[in-house]
């Protein structure tokens, strides 16, 4: 079944009472709620999360949206979401009714004005694979506008999604496009599943040459393996997994400071770990924790 396909065979939504749950935030400058759902227990490997948002803010709203090991696909009900230069200083794009954003090993700055609504769905790098059948190389490091993602199936999708009842309907009909889409497609390699798998339970603690030791395979084809179906080479993945780990124990305040962070995610010593942050956030760590702003600890992936 192409995702067109899967798309009309879905788009008839009707209210229903899937739970969620709901979290708002207002002070002086921005008002936010944000309902979030469960996918299908199928989608289980593909989809991690649905969250619909409303926002509104007196002035323009600026977002450090830092890498992680998944893909982010967002569909645009309101004002148009801007992507602003490393700087700050000018937009880039604008992707009217939606986008994909690849895996990415640099922060992405993001910028909305007054109000914005629409609805943020995780996918893993391997789902999203099979979902848009595009290998995951094509989008690294890239934000793709939904409809170049979906096809002619994008417009559809978008508007079945705006027109929805509520947002258990939204969740209840990405369930269902999605489910008929993977019906009809391959399954990501083993030895694909094999490689993020264990990267992912060694916290990218594992060394590239151990991991291709560990599957039987060249370093070379490990490499091309995860370029097509995850869409970084597997030591740059390890760094974004270390990354989004440090930020989450410190976060949960499971250690002390960052040194301790550093220690327990493996780094070689406190100025590597810092290093890395400036990497992949554009800023130092007491930086970075400065400019955060409400609910974002709740809202980062994974």
């Amino acid at each position: 079944m192409t995702l067109a396909s899967a798309v009309e065979a879905a788009c008839r939504p009707a209210a229903t009472h899937r739970p969620v749950r709901v979290v708002r935030h207002a002070d002086a400058e921005t008002e936010l709620e944000m309902v979030s759902g469960d996918p299908d227990p199928r989608l289980r490997g593909t989809v991690l999360d649905y969250t619909g948002y409303r926002e509104r803010s007196l002035g323009p709203m600026r977002r450090r949206e830092l890498p992680w090991p998944g893909i982010v696909l967002i569909f645009d009900f309101g004002p148009t979401l801007r992507f602003l230069d490393a700087d700050g200083t000018a937009v880039v794009a604008r992707h009217p009714g939606g986008f994909l954003a690849g895996v990415h090993d640099v922060t992405v700055l993001t910028e909305t004005v007054g109000e914005q609504s629409g609805l943020h769905v995780n996918l893993t790098p391997l789902g999203a694979r099979r979902l848009l059948g595009l290998p995951m190389g094509e989008v690294a490091n890239r934000v793709v506008w939904v409809d170049d993602a979906f096809g002619r199936a994008g417009p559809r999708l978008v508007e079945a999604l705006l027109n929805a009842p509520d947002w258990s309907a939204r969740f209840d009909l990405l369930d269902s496009v999605i489910t008929r889409r993977l019906s009809e497609t391959a399954r990501p390699s083993r030895l694909a599943v094999a490689g993020w798998q264990r990267l992912q339970d060694s916290g990218g603690r594992i060394a590239i040459g151990d991991l291709a030791a560990e599957l039987d395979c060249s370093r070379k084809h490990l490499i091309a393996v995860f370029r097509d179906q995850i869409g970084l080479p597997p030591k740059t993945i390890a760094r974004i997994l270390r990354f989004h780990r440090a930020i989450g124990l410190y976060d949960r305040g499971l250690c002390a400071g960052w040194a301790d962070v550093a220690y327990e995610c493996g780094y070689t010593d406190q100025a590597h770990f810092v290093n890395d942050f400036r990497h992949f956030a554009g800023v130092s760590p007491t930086v970075f924790l400065a400019q955060r702003r409400p609910l974002e600890r709740a809202t980062l992936p994974g």
